[in-house]
């Protein structure tokens, strides 16, 4: 969904519902959000929060967006519920700046309450956690409590996840789940209410050193409320390998609880802002941009991916992460690489209309083009390791550079042919009047036509076929020359063997300044081809370093360095490209 314009502005003054359900539970993505978000192209930190309903997962999200619904009007805010009806339906989504780095926006994802009495079930609930992991790089799992047994079953979709999610479209049965700790998302689990000591064994612990003491509770015995309440707890582990964890208080006094979002800070808890205010930091200052098998997801990007997810869940069939992604790239760089395309040859529309040029002219246009297209593609695209719309890209941008060459090449000759005709004109009257055939005749002519050359030579804009084309035309009026020399009595035949010696060594000294012209501007061209591709090779390179940046780490799939290598490889076969280019238009002129 790529567009020639991306709007500036990066944040929406209110949440927008991004997925809705049907009568049939199947997820659909809202059209009019898909647009606003497709209209924006930034990398993209995603947070979203799942968990009960009314354990005030909407309150966190609108601490966390800088925002309150009671304090901040006009600017909306997740809707809170204060009653025993979830509020939020669906998935929701709110672009907000990231207040840490203007190059990133932060997308908050507010989900529909699970297990509210009203939602489709266990399944509804279940997709709701699946396509909130799918879609984040930060997961925020909110319940009220203790993560005792009632806790631990809020998380009972882990015993599902390989049922929902594939990582690959032809993965063995054995094999499935073995790597979702490389592409979930860090999981933070934020207690509520919370009214017990920290301790673990009579000592203070952390809220991660409860957490982590929860999670590697073990049960005896083989009866199956065992097997699942330890499977359960070695799948989150072993799916979640980034983990964090806060516990809150109790927010206010029960009678404000139903208001909670309307109360200033002063009316809450210091307890639990602290908690939150810890919270929100953390979030911020270690949430990574959203990637998915090292490929940085931009926000025009994103909802291609919430596209291909929601259609698998529509098809009932089961989300798989890589085939999605093929998709998302193909897509987002095909868009990428037409819209370069477009640019360049906009860029050389007026360079076009204004041939001929010399070569060294053409050429600094031709890079100037191509240095913002490429940086137009890169700035869209997404990283894909086989190179192919870059390829693609480069060798569309060399075709066309090929036809203005040609073209270039066909003007300058018609430009030099009809100025020299205008030069010789006068003198071809003469010929034709045999006016030179008498003694002194030939001085007169060589006279003219040297006078002929110095005109024709500092004629400006001529073009790249200058020299060539005085040389044909000089080889052309050879015969012409050499009769007018045989006919002029007034010279010796000494005298005449001399001046056609003469005449032959500036034929010959013509055709060597022809041949070098033609080395330079094929010379000149070659580098223009090699500066185009380093160009490419320099903004993959920026891209692959912002990736690193960006991601914090490469996923252990993806090695970087074979991606350059490929790059040289295309390289080089796209020069080869550039170099039957330069030999057909010296060849041609």
């Amino acid at each position: 969904m790529a567009s020639s314009s991306r709007c500036p502005l990066v944040a929406f003054p209110a949440p927008l519902p991004l997925l809705v359900t049907d009568e049939q539970g199947r997820f659909c993505v809202v059209v009019d959000t898909a647009r606003a978000l497709a209209r924006i192209a930034k990398p993209v930190v995603v947070v979203a929060i799942v968990g009960r309903y009314r354990t005030g997962k909407s309150f966190l999200m609108n601490r966390l967006a800088g925002t309150r619904a009671g304090s901040c009007t006009p600017v909306q805010a997740f809707p809170l519920g204060s009653t025993v009806e979830a509020h939020t339906k669906g998935i929701w989504v709110w672009l907000r700046p990231h207040p840490r780095d203007q190059e990133k926006c932060l997308l908050l994802l507010d989900t529909e309450g699970q297990g509210d009495i009203h939602s489709s079930g266990s399944e509804h609930d279940t997709w709701l956690f699946v396509l909130a992991m799918l879609l984040s790089s930060t997961l925020l799992f909110n319940t009220k409590g203790t993560l005792d047994k009632e806790g631990m079953e809020q998380l009972h979709f882990i015993l599902n996840l390989a049922d929902h999610v594939r990582t690959k479209e032809h993965q063995k049965a054995d094999r499935i789940g073995s790597d979702f700790h490389r592409h979930f998302p860090s999981l933070v689990m934020c207690m509520r209410d919370f009214t017990l000591h920290l301790e673990v064994g009579g000592r203070p612990c952390t809220a991660d050193d409860y957490m982590e003491h929860c999670l590697q509770m073990r049960k005896k015995g083989l009866a199956k409320a065992c097997r699942e309440f330890n499977e359960q707890r070695e799948m989150l582990c072993g799916y979640f390998k980034e983990r964090k964890c806060f516990v809150f208080p109790v927010p206010a006094e029960a009678q404000h609880l139903e208001h909670l979002e309307e109360l200033p800070d002063d009316r809450l808890n210091p307890k639990f802002l602290s908690v939150a205010d810890n919270l929100i930091k953390y979030i911020l200052d270690s949430a990574k941009v959203k990637h998915v098998c090292g490929t940085v997801i931009f926000t025009h990007t994103f909802i291609e991916l919430v596209e291909q997810y929601a259609s698998a869940q529509r098809a009932h069939a089961l989300p798989c992460i890589e085939s999605a992604l093929v998709q998302v790239v193909t897509l987002a760089n095909r868009q990428a690489k037409e819209a370069a395309l477009a640019f360049y040859r906009k860029a050389m529309g007026p360079v076009a209309e204004r041939l001929s040029l010399p070569t060294l002219e053409l050429n600094a246009r031709h890079q100037e083009g191509v240095e913002a297209a490429v940086a137009l593609f890169h700035s869209r695209s997404v990283l894909d390791k086989d190179h192919a719309h870059e390829k693609e890209l480069m060798k569309a941008i060399t075709e066309v550079y090929k036809g203005l060459i040609m073209k270039n090449a066909e003007a300058s000759q018609c430009k030099c042919k009809e100025r020299l005709l205008q030069l010789y004109q006068p003198i071809k009257v003469k010929v034709q009047q045999r006016e030179f055939y008498r003694p002194g005749g030939f001085q007169e002519y060589q006279a003219l036509m040297e006078n002929l050359q110095e005109n024709y030579n500092s004629t400006p804009g001529l073009g790249m076929a200058q020299e060539n084309v005085l040389k044909v035309f000089m080889d052309q009026t050879k015969d012409t020359g050499s009769n007018i020399l045989m006919m002029d009595k007034g010279i010796s035949q000494m005298e005449r063997n001399k001046r056609e010696n003469d005449e032959r060594k500036k034929r010959l000294e013509q055709g060597k300044r022809a041949l070098q012209e033609q080395n330079n501007q094929k010379q000149v061209q070659m580098e223009s081809l090699k500066n185009q591709l380093e160009t490419n090779k320099t903004e993959f390179d920026k891209k692959v370093k912002r990736m690193k940046e960006q991601t914090l780490s490469i996923p252990e799939d993806m090695d970087i360095e074979d991606d350059s290598m490929d790059m040289y490889d295309m390289l080089e076969n796209v020069l080869g490209f550039g170099l039957k280019v330069a030999f057909t238009v010296l060849l041609f002129i």
